[in-house]
C-alpha cells in the first residue's frame, strides 16, 4: 500500500523540528559556556585587582610621604630623586577604537639613576617632531622607577607612578565585579532553574545584593576609597560564589505562605483522582 504525500510531509516536519531543537540546545550550551568563561575570568581579575590595590595603595601612601633625596644621593628606596633622563628613541602609533583619529606618542627614557622605561608623552597627538633622540628630560625617580617627567613645560605622571597604578586597580575591580555579576548570575539561574523556580522571590536576594555591592564599589572607586573598594569587591565575588549554593538552603527552597494552599490542594486532588 502506497504512503500518502501527507504522511511524508508530517515526517519531514517532525525531522525539521528535531533539528531546530538540537541546534537550539547546542546554541544555548555554547552561550552558557561563554558566560561561564567570562564570569570566571572577570571574577579572578576582580580578586587579583583587589589584592594589587592593597599593595599599590600602600606604595602610594609611602610615595606621598617620601622626602626628596639629598643632593648627590643615588639611593631611591626611601626618597624621591630629582634627576634627568636621556631620550633613547621616540615612536608614535595609530590609535584604534573611539580615539582612532589620533596617535599615541611614547618615549624610551634612560635616567641617570634608575631603570630605563617607556613613558607616554601624548595619547592623542603625534609628537615625534617635538622631541628627538638625545634630548634630556627632568624626571623623578623612586625605587629605581620614573614616576614623573617634565615635557614641553608640563609635568606628567609616568605609567609606574603609584597614583596611576591605584587608578588602574580601582577601575579593574569595579568593572570586573559588574561583568562577573552580570554574567555569573544568569548562568547560575539558568543552570539551577528547577531549584530557583521553587521560590523566585527569595532566589532574587543574591541579585539585589550584588547590585548593591556593585553600586557601592563604583561610587567608592570614583571617590578613590581604595580599601572600601577592596572590601566590597571581594565581598561581591564571595556573594557570587556562595549564590551557587543559595537555592539549596532550606529557607530558600521552602514554599511561601501564598504558595502552600495551591500546592496542598493540588496534591489532595492528585490523591483523590480526577473530578467526575
Amino acid at each position: 500500500m502506497a504512503k500518502s504525500g501527507r504522511t511524508l510531509d508530517m515526517v519531514d516536519l517532525t525531522g525539521r523540528r528535531r533539528g531546530r531543537r538540537l541546534r537550539g540546545r547546542i546554541g544555548a550550551g555554547f552561550g552558557l559556556l561563554i558566560l561561564a568563561v567570562i564570569a570566571v575570568t572577570t571574577a579572578v581579575l576582580a580578586v587579583s585587582g583587589a589584592l594589587n590595590l592593597v599593595r599599590d595603595q600602600g606604595d602610594q601612601d609611602t610615595y606621598d610621604k617620601a622626602p626628596y633625596c639629598a643632593v648627590g644621593g643615588t639611593q631611591t628606596e626611601s626618597c624621591v630623586l630629582r634627576t634627568t633622563a636621556d631620550v633613547e628613541f621616540v615612536y608614535a602609533s595609530k590609535n584604534t577604537g573611539k580615539n582612532a583619529h589620533g596617535y599615541t606618542t611614547h618615549a624610551y627614557l634612560d635616567p641617570d639613576f634608575g631603570e630605563t622605561q617607556t613613558v607616554t608623552l601624548s595619547s592623542s597627538k603625534d609628537l615625534t617632531d617635538s622631541v628627538s633622540e638625545g634630548d634630556r628630560m627632568p624626571v623623578l625617580v623612586w625605587r629605581d622607577q620614573i614616576t614623573r617627567f617634565t615635557f614641553a613645560g608640563k609635568t606628567r605622571d609616568a605609567d609606574a607612578n603609584p597614583h596611576h597604578l591605584v587608578a588602574s586597580d580601582l577601575a579593574q575591580v569595579a568593572l570586573c565585579l559588574i561583568v562577573a555579576s552580570c554574567s555569573g548570575r544568569p548562568l547560575i539561574r539558568r543552570t539551577l532553574r528547577s531549584r530557583t523556580a521553587i521560590n523566585l522571590r527569595r532566589n532574587r536576594i543574591p541579585d539585589w545584593t550584588l547590585a548593591a555591592l556593585s553600586l557601592v564599589t563604583v561610587v567608592a572607586a570614583l571617590l578613590r576609597a581604595s580599601y572600601v573598594v577592596v572590601a566590597f569587591g571581594i565581598a561581591g565575588i564571595a556573594v557570587l560564589v556562595v549564590s551557587v549554593a543559595w537555592p539549596f538552603i532550606p529557607w530558600v527552597a521552602s514554599f511561601t505562605a501564598s504558595q502552600r494552599p495551591y500546592i496542598t490542594a493540588s496534591r489532595t486532588r492528585q490523591r483523590r483522582g480526577p473530578n467526575r
